[in-house]
């Protein structure tokens, strides 16, 4: 991997659920998903604070928060196809594990 290429972190189930949960939200882009999970330190924390920060942005209504449900449903649908979710962070994969 070059310098480029962002490293990889494992995930937790809950984790990876949550973090599915947090970037599939309205309004939750890569560079918000980021910011996100860098100020409050989790996606699950992230997610409880969704409605407060579109409110305080001046939304009328929060918006959609994707549920555990359609999230463990892509997750398995996903895993059924051998895809899997890469989450950045601090780990690095080896060539091996990426079939390089």
């Amino acid at each position: 991997m070059d310098s480029k290429t962002p490293s990889t972190t494992d995930l937790t189930d809950a984790e990876r659920i949550d973090r599915l949960r947090l970037i599939r939200s309205d309004n939750v882009g890569p560079r918000t998903f980021r910011s996100l999970i860098n100020h409050f330190g989790s996606a699950r924390t992230a997610i409880s604070r969704l409605p407060d920060l579109a409110r305080r942005g001046g939304a009328a209504r929060p918006g959609r928060i994707y549920s555990e449900e359609d999230a463990r449903a892509e997750l398995a649908a996903s895993e059924r196809l051998g895809v899997h979710l890469l989450a950045p962070g601090r780990r690095r994969l080896s060539a091996a594990a990426v079939g390089a």
